[in-house]
């Protein structure tokens, strides 16, 4: 019953972030017409400087996954209802404090990093933000919840009826108020996601109360515990985004941070179909140590198995349809765009491959690389992109940020597999070989067929071409690929067979 609910679990992550993809290709395509990318950076930078409170987080959105699991494997129901609650108290309290508190220091941020001539209208957006960022903290508890319980179906049914919806209120206020309509639009979405969330939750845990209020100081302290080094985990990885996008203000100006959040938003949605996927099995290590402790290395090696043979056809795909991406999306090919989204996608890639042993790590509540490899990160992000901002501007700040991200991310699976004396050589697992080979070529051929007919074909017939070709050149590695096999065992058996028996 576990693998069927954590197959399900994963199946519905995929689709949740299929659904979300193309409600942001939407989305952004409208914000294109309707404000212009400046205004859509504007957006971008204001949300990035808010996200800096979410250091008064204190790790708790990561611990309920953790403990609400723990307690759920041993059975004791009202523990469970108890760390919901004092993680929402604690949240919306410290969360609530800092962002008053931050909000001139916020501003005084904007005023060093927003033209003069748009600070009056990111001024106007900020206490919206604000606001807005406030409920999401909230509700991410919630989700935590769920998570736990091994539910994420139920988050992720949330999550696309929220995004489904956000796309209509801004269809709806854009058009009559700008910026300030797109903020409205967010701000009613995040409300009525906080109390469906909680009406759902209490649904499935009856104990709990219809407004929390149980705020117990032996659980809060047993999940701070666990939460100091999760905890410094969320506070490198909310700087990585606003440090990044201010020094893009800085070096190459509103549009390119516009841009550069269209190109990264795309490639984490995407990178999202598999992470989210390997996220489930943070709830399910986290029982496998409560019961059976000598399955989890099993299972990482089947997760990063699995990774590898679907992330690199993906990314490759990716990197070979970023210009036709941009005329479909922006209306035109836009090079800082296919630039940057090229860039990213090698950065997100090398990213990526930490997924399994970064959640085996959070599953086990073992979360020291986990912690070193976003210092690192984070270090590297600010001292690189600012030296090579200087000396090539907003390129070299999107190029400093794949550096660091793909030499800190390297640290969590080598840490991992040294830790665990698993052999380095599986990081490239013998099965993959051939479909990474065919991949490579597939990048090589379309580059070459880019260079080549780029002036005698438009870009939809020329790039529409290389994606055939790139297809054609991958397909048989891929489809004769073992775990091909074994993934739809697992879908047939689990999910078919499984339902059928219920």
């Amino acid at each position: 019953m576990q693998r069927r609910q954590v197959l399900i679990n994963a199946v519905m992550s995929v689709v949740q972030t299929v659904v979300i993809s193309g409600v942001l290709f939407i989305l952004y395509r409208f914000f294109l017409k309707t404000i212009g990318v400046e205004q859509l950076g504007i957006w971008s930078l204001v949300l990035a400087t808010t996200s800096i409170t979410q250091i008064a987080n204190l790790g708790l959105s990561g611990s309920v996954v953790k403990f609400v699991a723990k307690y759920v494997a041993r059975g004791e129901e009202e523990n469970v209802c108890s760390v919901i609650q004092t993680a929402a108290i604690s949240v919306s309290v410290f969360i609530g404090i800092i962002l008053l508190f931050g909000y001139p220091v916020m501003k005084w941020i904007l005023k060093n990093i927003i033209p003069l001539e748009s600070i009056r209208l990111a001024i106007e957006i900020l206490p919206f933000a604000i606001f807005s960022l406030w409920i999401t903290m909230i509700v991410g508890v919630f989700h935590s919840g769920f998570d736990g319980y091994q539910r994420i179906y139920i988050r992720n049914l949330l999550l696309m009826s929220g995004a489904i919806f956000y796309l209509v209120l801004c269809f709806i206020f854009v058009p009559l108020y700008g910026l300030i309509g797109l903020a409205y639009a967010q701000i009613i979405q995040n409300v009525i996601i906080l109390f469906s969330t909680w009406i759902l939750l209490k649904r499935y845990l009856p104990m709990l109360p219809f407004i929390p209020y149980k705020w117990d100081k032996n659980l809060f302290r047993e999940m701070i515990s666990y939460g100091i080094n999760f905890q410094m985990i969320s506070v490198t990885v909310m700087f990585y985004d606003p440090i990044t996008k201010a020094l893009l203000s800085k070096f190459g100006g509103l549009s390119m941070v516009g841009y550069y959040e269209m190109a990264n938003k795309m490639i984490i949605q995407l990178r999202a179909l598999i992470v989210s996927a390997n996220q489930v099995l943070v709830p399910a290590i986290a029982d496998l140590k409560e019961k059976i402790p000598e399955k989890i290395q099993s299972v990482y090696l089947t997760s990063y198995q699995l990774l590898f043979y679907l992330a690199v056809p993906l990314y490759s795909l990716i990197i070979v349809s970023i210009p036709i991406i941009s005329k479909l999306w922006i209306g035109r090919y836009e090079s800082v765009f296919v630039d940057f989204g090229t860039l990213l996608t090698i950065g997100w890639f090398l990213n990526v491959l930490n997924a399994p042993a970064y959640f085996a790590n959070l599953g086990i509540g073992e979360l020291r690389w986990n912690v070193i490899s976003h210092v690192t990160i984070g270090v590297l992000n600010a001292g690189l992109g600012f030296l090579l901002g200087v000396y090539f501007g907003g390129t070299g700040v999107v190029v400093a940020w794949v550096v660091a991200l793909a030499l800190g991310s390297s640290l969590i699976y080598l840490s991992y597999h040294i830790r665990n004396k698993i052999p380095l050589i599986e990081l490239l697992p013998k099965a993959s070989r051939a479909t990474t080979i065919a991949c490579l070529l597939g990048i090589l051929f379309s580059i070459l067929i880019q260079y080549k007919f780029n002036h005698i074909f438009n870009t939809i017939v020329l790039n529409s071409l290389i994606i055939f070709i790139f297809s054609t050149i991958i397909f048989f590695p891929f489809w004769l690929h073992p775990m091909r096999k074994r993934l739809m065992g697992w879908i047939t058996h689990e999910l078919l067979n499984g339902g059928m028996r219920s």
